[in-house]
């Protein structure tokens, strides 16, 4: 038979409410109600033990075991919880969480409690008191003994990082249990246009048993050793409502000295009664400002329950160039748990040391909105520092860009003036600070040191060594698809005698060897010579949109080059500037080699291997005009099936005198009009002038390509008489 097990009653915590309630004085019990160190007895085989005894500066949080030794069930809703002082005063114990009050036989359980205290009590002075509920008693209560809260107190007391709130206090419309507990999560300092401010997190979990907001009388603000409080706002999460037994994270901003000391700092919740303040409850903060070392890996802070994120800025490098310093540090998230996790909006800014500067840095890379188990995602975030900044003192704030309500919501119960000060004893006002309502949609969440910084290493002597068809081993950053295989086939160089300029032609084959159509990627990408000079490939002016599964595509890119550079090895950077909002990102970079002309009569325009097996140049004269002919034979091949269309490069043949002057021309495609075909074709140049006609003139032949800036020229081959 199952049997519905009863929970502890709400009703019996009422009525210890009414009996018990703080600062009510009790007259001290006789010595011989004290238990003994093993424990409160309620019979030979059944007892209470008090364990994890935690004081913070208004609260106490401890726990209650009861131990069933018996045969029978026991129900610990028979029983009652209280805490008293030296005194004599009592103060209400409350459950901190809801469970089965059944002990069955043979079995223990572990009761949570927490209770408001004055503050100033010490350990030495509270004493946890066990009763029976009985209605003969004048009290209601028969007592039974009392356990020294000393002598289970966990050390730490003074650098506690949990305090327990009763938000019926502060509101009294709230139901009589509306309590919460917050925990001291992360405290970052940054820089906002000009102005320092403070951010600390905090962690609440709602203690009572029906939902709850947090009341707008509430206020809270920092204070420091020196005396001086500042007003602080609720920036995220103030208008959120907390489920019973559930936490969720709010978000503190306060606006704060530049000189601010981080030792002794406290954050104190209170609420205005009339005219006067009642402090509920403080908390020191100052083990919670810390910076994160590069290469330091701990959980994300803002991840939801249940999840398992942890952050880390895995490196820093940087340049001194022109312009100032460059920067970019790559901050890394993984999914160290089992199930899928939120993947957080982030974005980032570098500050310089005290001063009040700072520089904003995104990563716009489209990126899916969660993380599977084990997998993990990086975001790049470049700068320009000024010159003379030494990285190495810089620090990287990284930010979450906030969504909902609680992005537009303003500082918790500040006044019109927006003007919190602290009172001296005789009641007059000190110093004060204005409070910080302003609203946001990003939270700072990890501020990483960046010492440890390293000067990046010229990518022409870090690339590794590439071989022409190899696959281009690309990060995955979301520019290129994960079903997309990237090669580099080909890359020659044509000096421009009269333009002043050599041009290299490079051709990447894409391949779709997933089961669905795929955006073709606008692979950016630049080739680096020895010195870390680098010029950027432009890609040819038309390309498809889409590549279809299973199929591959040629995409040309040209290169202007120097005509003094003499070079023939240059480091290949395929990189994105689009996700970054300066700068950009590498993908990979491989050392590659020019490919030498052969004197080969077989010539590659890629996918195409084309032999010249033989030709004939002759001409005639009519009425006043030469024409000359082109009488060759080839043989055309396409050993690779890769897709080609009207956007491929094209055969150019140009008829040159013996100057060099171009005379006359002809451009021919692989496809379509004018194709070159496999065997004999005449190609004619007609309308030369009687000064034209000369045994030396020659037929130049360049594989030519369009691109945005203009046409990429390569010669592959000249034919004389």
């Amino acid at each position: 038979m199952i049997r519905k097990l009863p929970s502890i009653s709400w009703k019996h915590t009422s009525m210890a409410l009414l009996l018990s309630s703080s600062l009510v004085v009790m007259p001290p019990l006789p010595p011989a109600a004290h238990a003994a160190s093993e424990g409160v007895y309620i019979s030979s085989q059944s007892y209470f033990t008090l364990a994890q005894a935690v004081l913070s500066s208004t609260s106490l949080q401890f726990s209650v075991i009861l131990h069933n030794r018996e045969s029978r069930v026991m129900d610990f809703n028979a029983y009652g919880v209280r805490v008293t002082d030296h005194s004599g005063r009592s103060y209400t114990a409350r459950l901190s969480e809801k469970k089965s009050a059944i002990v069955l036989p043979g079995q223990e359980q572990r009761f949570r409690f927490y209770s408001d205290i004055n503050s100033g009590t010490t350990a030495e002075q509270l004493q946890v008191e066990i009763f029976r509920w009985d209605s003969s008693q004048a009290d209601f209560m028969k007592h039974m003994g009392m356990f020294s809260v000393a002598s289970v107190a966990q050390e730490g007391q003074a650098s506690i990082s949990e305090e327990i709130m009763n938000l019926h206090t502060v509101d009294n419309t709230l139901a009589n249990d509306a309590s919460i507990t917050y925990q001291l999560g992360q405290s970052v300092r940054v820089v906002e246009e000009g102005k320092w401010y403070l951010y600390t997190q905090l962690s609440v979990k709602n203690l009572g048993a029906g939902s709850v907001k947090l009341p707008a009388a509430l206020q809270v603000r920092l204070k420091e050793a020196g005396g001086l409080k500042y007003a602080s706002a609720i920036t995220d999460g103030k208008d959120q409502t907390f489920l019973p037994n559930q936490s969720d994270s709010i978000t503190l901003k306060t606006a704060i000295s530049k000189d601010l000391s981080e030792h002794d700092l406290g954050l104190e919740f209170y609420y205005m009664n009339q005219i006067q303040e009642v402090s509920l409850s403080s908390m020191d903060i100052s083990s919670s400002l810390q910076t994160v070392t590069l290469g330091d890996t701990l959980d994300y802070m803002r991840q939801l329950e249940g999840e398992h994120l942890t952050v880390q800025a895995e490196k820093a490098t940087y340049s001194n160039q022109a312009d100032g310093v460059h920067v970019q540090t790559v901050v890394t998230l993984r999914n160290e748990g089992d199930s899928m996790a939120s993947l957080p909006s982030l974005l980032a800014s570098y500050q310089f040391g005290g001063s009040r500067a700072s520089i904003t840095s995104t990563d716009h890379t489209s990126r899916l909105s969660y993380l599977s188990p084990k997998e993990t995602a990086s975001f790049y975030f470049n700068a320009v520092l000024p010159e003379g900044i030494d990285p190495n003192t810089v620090q990287l704030v990284l930010w979450e860009k906030t969504t909902g309500s609680s992005a537009n919501s303003s500082a918790s119960g500040t006044s019109s003036s927006g003007v919190s000060g602290t009172t001296t004893s005789n009641g007059t006002p000190s110093s004060a600070s204005a409070a910080t309502a302003d609203s946001t949609a990003q939270v700072p969440v990890t501020v990483f040191l960046l010492k440890g910084a390293s000067e990046a290493r010229s990518a022409f002597l870090s690339a590794p060594a590439y071989t022409l068809g190899e696959k281009l081993m690309l990060s995955s950053s979301g520019v290129v698809d994960k079903n997309l295989d990237v090669s580099l086939v080909e890359l020659h160089t044509h000096v421009n005698e009269d333009f002043g300029y050599q041009t290299a032609i490079g051709k990447y084959k894409i391949t779709n060897k997933g089961t669905s159509t795929i955006a073709l990627p606008e692979l950016q990408n630049e080739l680096i010579d020895s010195q870390g000079k680098s010029y950027t490939g432009s890609r040819q002016s038309s390309v498809p949109e889409l590549i279809m599964p299973g199929t591959s595509y040629v995409i040309s890119y040209s290169y202007l080059l120097p005509s003094s550079l003499e070079e023939d090895r240059f480091a290949l950077n395929v990189y994105d500037d689009q996700a970054v909002s300066q700068g950009k990102v590498s993908l990979g970079a491989y050392q590659v080699g020019i490919q030498e002309e052969s004197d080969s009569d077989t010539i590659s325009f890629y996918p195409f291997l084309v032999q010249f097996k033989d030709f004939a140049l002759g001409w005639s004269y009519s009425s006043g005009s030469y024409t000359y002919y082109l009488n060759l034979t080839m043989a055309i091949d396409r050993p690779d099936p890769v897709i080609v269309d009207s956007n491929f490069s094209r055969v150019q043949f140009e008829l040159v005198d013996a100057l060099d002057r171009i005379i006359g021309m002809k451009t021919m495609t692989f496809t379509g009009t004018d194709k070159l075909i496999n065997g004999k074709q005449k190609i004619t140049f007609s309308g030369l002038s009687d000064e034209q006609g000369s045994s030396g003139n020659r037929v130049k032949i360049y594989e030519i390509v369009e691109t945005a800036n203009g046409t990429a020229k390569r010669l592959v081959k000249e034919l004389k008489y």
